[in-house]
């Protein structure tokens, strides 16, 4: 694994850092570890996202009377195992 060294952390920013750290019961390191590894995770999903609207450029969208209809089964699925709604946003 690559070492990366990040200069001139302002201490208010490193302090609150630490903090959030040990109140997870986790080092510095561990820490700003998992803090990357999250924003790769946002990087990729990132890139999946433009590479799906890149491939769907230029076709028709679902039309509304379809996309209310799988809606509205979801809520019908849903509704049937007590698990809540689905809203149309």
């Amino acid at each position: 694994m690559s070492d990366v060294l990040i200069r001139d952390v302002p201490p208010d920013d490193l302090a609150r850092i630490r903090d959030a750290a040990a109140e997870r019961g986790m080092s510095l390191q561990a820490y700003l570890l998992g803090t990357v590894r999250a924003q790769v995770v946002y990087l990729r999903r990132q890139d999946a996202l433009a590479a799906s609207e890149a491939r769907l450029s230029g076709r028709s969208g679902v039309p509304a009377e379809e996309r209310d209809a799988v809606r509205d089964a979801a809520q019908r699925a849903l509704s049937e195992h007590g698990d809540g709604s689905v809203d149309g946003s």
